[in-house]
């Protein structure tokens, strides 16, 4: 009844548009069933855009800003040389065999390859920014307003772009280990409130300081 009266009052607009055309819903971040968010981690309206049941996974202490994108899947696009378009989806219905006999919803699911996002703890994602399907983004990441992220991501890397490339990493190798090491983002809160100021440190004097020996 909703699509329909959609329909109606796009009709009256004067927007017309294909039978085969399908609009998928978004869900908010935080009411999304098969995602899960760290502790203290917080977004501004994110919206997670899905068709099948892939995990989104979020670290501990993560900034997430206005108008991020998570697409969490390919829904049903068969990567072809031949089209992009989702033709098995759109002209089989859900119990129809297809031509050599199989199932449709079998070869929808064997066709997925890229599923589910992982991202690590202490992220900024900013403004706008797009995460593709099947990626893995690492701890203390920043990825730049408008980004398009369709690769992995390393450990404390700074990315721009569409797609997102590396412009640089916060702290060398050894420092970033450390940090892992360390692993601020699971000590309790009150030992993080205890210590707040020392975030302020510079990174070789924080290291110093709560490296384990």
């Amino acid at each position: 009844m909703i699509k329909r009266i959609r329909t109606f009052l796009w009709r009256i607009l004067g927007v017309h548009y294909g039978q085969t055309l399908r609009v998928h819903d978004y869900v908010f971040l935080d009411k999304d069933d098969f995602t899960l968010i760290g502790r203290k981690t917080y977004h501004n309206g994110a919206l997670v855009w899905r068709w099948t049941n892939a995990k989104l996974t979020i670290g501990n202490y993560c900034s997430i800003a206005n108008n991020v994108r998570f697409i969490v899947d390919e829904g049903f696009h068969k990567s072809s040389q031949l089209t992009s378009f989702p033709l098995v989806n759109n002209l089989y219905k859900h119990d129809q065999k297809l031509p050599d006999g199989s199932d449709k919803d079998e070869f929808l699911n064997n066709v997925r390859q890229k599923a589910g996002i992982a991202i690590g703890h202490d992220v900024w994602i900013g403004m706008g920014a797009y995460i593709m399907p099947g990626v893995k983004i690492g701890n203390g990441v920043t990825v730049a307003a408008n980004s398009v992220v369709t690769k992995d991501i390393d450990d404390y890397a700074v990315v721009a772009g569409a797609p997102a490339k590396i412009i640089n990493y916060k702290h060398e190798k050894k420092v970033a280990d450390k940090l892992n090491s360390i692993a601020w983002w699971n000590w309790e809160e009150k030992i993080i409130k205890e210590r707040v100021l020392d975030f302020y440190l510079n990174p070789d004097d924080f290291v110093k300081k709560y490296e384990k020996k």
